[in-house]
């Protein structure tokens, strides 16, 4: 078996290759010394392949062999294998990985190059949802801005125009929480804080990479990362700013294992 590992500074990214055949699988990184341990004592036959941020950590404490890549280089790697298997094919574009971070990348034949990165991902989703709600878990900060509607608390162009015509799209947003009225407080649900906080980081990384896709001469932005899974406002928040500047978002399922894939390949 061949295990790689992209050890992040959130969760712990690992995929198991046998006989062709790939498992998937994320653990929180507070775990990383857990899994060393089972690693050491279930996997001692086992080919062990490690990037990202910890990667060098588990590489001294782990006693199979290891091989240990570049994080970027693995993660263009393994998404240029998943990108070639969903049927996206793109001679040039833009990718961002929203991780804890986000980092932003241009691709072209010849590689990638990473261009910038930005403090806002998905470690800001956490940090921000538990400050305002005290929601402290991915999975039901998620299902719980799906329910909301950062209607009152995002100022968007049309609010400012009161009903008269825009010069740009009256639904983007002027100012995230920019809206916010004391007396409104008490009538907002955490739904749609944690719906605001979503929208924020969206918008964010979805403009910047944008001017960036503008700056390489393409169209095309690819999208992997954590912060993605299974975070259907996230999505649609991405497919409509991008769709506003006629630019093609594409998110690649299973997208946040790129790093383990590609340090496997």
């Amino acid at each position: 078996m061949k295990i790689g590992i992209d050890a992040g500074g959130t969760l712990l990214k690992i995929v198991y290759i046998e006989d062709r055949e790939r498992r998937f699988e994320k653990r929180p990184s507070s775990e990383i010394d857990s899994l060393i341990g089972e690693l050491n004592r279930d996997h001692t036959e086992d080919e062990i392949f490690l990037t990202g941020g910890k990667a060098e950590y588990m590489d001294e404490k782990l006693e199979p062999p290891t091989r240990l890549s570049i994080e970027f280089d693995a993660t263009y790697r393994g998404l240029s294998r998943l990108m070639e298997e969903q049927g996206v094919s793109l001679g040039r574009f833009v990718y961002l990985n929203v991780g804890t971070g986000t980092s932003f990348h241009q691709a072209d034949g010849s590689g990638q190059k990473r261009v910038g990165g930005s403090g806002v991902g998905g470690g800001t989703l956490i940090g921000l949802s538990s400050l305002l709600t005290g929601v402290d878990s991915y999975e039901d900060i998620v299902r719980l801005a799906a329910q909301g509607n950062r209607d009152k608390i995002d100022l968007q162009v049309h609010h400012i125009y009161a009903g008269r015509p825009t010069p740009i799209p009256g639904d983007i947003t002027a100012s995230n929480f920019g809206r916010i009225l004391m007396d409104d407080l008490p009538n907002l649900s955490d739904a749609d804080k944690l719906q605001a906080v979503i929208g924020l980081i969206a918008e964010t990384v979805t403009v910047v990479g944008i001017s960036l896709a503008e700056g390489f001469d393409t169209k095309d932005i690819v999208f992997i990362g954590s912060t993605l899974l299974n975070n259907g406002v996230m999505t649609e928040i991405i497919g409509r700013y991008a769709g506003l500047k006629g630019v093609n978002p594409h998110i690649i399922e299973n997208g946040e294992y790129s790093g383990a894939l590609g340090a496997v390949l």
